[in-house]
């Protein structure tokens, strides 16, 4: 421990100054005083919210207080906390991202109320609220017959690898599986397929995903797995499918969302094996080893497993003519964007 102090005024330097107990002397003509001065360190007051922008449309974002909790949030004019309904007097920090005002704001969250504060700090954080999504005009329309498109060999995963895919689609009558999208060897069945699956008509419309391997082209030795949705995706209707995959277990590391809610799924066919599925053909949306009938937008692939805050994120961030800028989801890794025309 250390005190700074000036040996003229006796002014102790508190900046400098290691929190702890001293004893001060004081010495005229020979003659000394002493008092104890005990230094206490300031509350921690840290506290961080998720990310550093939010859209209108985001869920209310809440801080994850890294310090002495029971404090008070404040903030400028135009921001909303959900809990007091005004700029300041928030005991959670939950910010009413809908009620607050485009801009950039200062939080600060102050510790002087806390029951268990000795000397009383505040910290600060910037939180951006941005304009909710980007222009949105266009969407490509798939004619279930022999449309597709040929994105060359790109995203050529490993089974052991994370990845997340999101679109949206608005599917007509399905029959099969019908292909949102595939990047497949249907010659040794090595790769991945992303589809809707139905096994009739107009009955089950599935979330659909298949990954195989095998080291030949005969049927002996293949191994895959797939997994399918239980619930009924609207026709005729845009829906927002995603699936993210952590990179360990396909049947518990697999999280297939629709409309932003997780779905409970089947696993079925055999146990994935260890052979790879990279392959060297072309990474194709809306076929081709089976077609979309219907239309697909705003396709994209991570290199890593969304959060279910984030798949949220996605889907709330929408409005008439708008979608969630891809490149803003935080704590993401954004590998391949096809906005299918704007």
């Amino acid at each position: 421990m250390a005190i700074v102090i000036n040996s003229t005024t006796g002014e102790i330097d508190l900046d400098q100054t290691t929190p702890g107990t001293y004893v001060v002397t004081y010495t005229v003509q020979g003659v000394s005083s002493t008092q104890e001065v005990t230094v206490n360190a300031a509350d921690n007051a840290g506290f961080s919210y998720s990310a550093s922008s939010y859209e209108p449309t985001d869920p209310d974002p809440t801080p994850t207080i890294t310090g002495l909790t029971g404090g008070t949030f404040s903030a400028g004019s135009g921001l909303v906390f959900v809990d007091s309904g005004t700029n300041t007097g928030s005991s959670t920090g939950e910010i009413d991202l809908s009620a607050s005002t485009i801009a950039t704001h200062t939080i600060t969250y102050d510790t002087t109320s806390s029951g268990s504060s000795v000397c009383p700090n505040t910290s600060t954080q910037t939180v951006e609220i941005a304009v909710a999504g980007i222009a949105n005009n266009y969407s490509m329309n798939f004619d279930g017959v022999n449309d597709y498109i040929d994105a060359g060999n790109v995203l050529n995963f490993e089974y052991n690898q994370a990845f997340s895919i999101s679109s949206w689609v608005n599917a007509n009558a399905i029959t099969g599986t019908k292909s949102i999208l595939n990047k497949y060897d249907s010659l040794t069945t090595r790769g991945f397929l992303y589809s809707i699956y139905s096994n009739c008509g107009s009955c089950l419309h599935r979330i659909n995903l298949l990954i195989s391997n095998k080291n030949s082209g005969s049927t002996s030795g293949r191994k895959a797995i797939q997994l399918y949705t239980s619930h009924i995706i609207p026709l005729n209707n845009w829906n927002h499918v995603c699936i993210t995959y952590d990179g360990g277990s396909l049947a518990s590391g697999v999280n297939i969302y629709l409309n932003g809610v997780s779905q409970s799924f089947t696993v079925s066919r055999d146990t994935l094996g260890s052979n790879t599925i990279l392959n060297t053909e072309s990474l194709k949306i809306g076929g081709n080893l089976s077609y979309m009938d219907g239309k697909i937008d705003e396709l994209a692939v991570w290199n890593t497993e969304l959060t279910p805050t984030q798949v949220a994120e996605i889907y709330n961030a929408t409005s008439t003519n708008l979608t969630k800028d891809l490149t803003t989801v935080s704590g993401s890794n954004l590998i391949y964007w096809n906005r299918m025309g704007d």
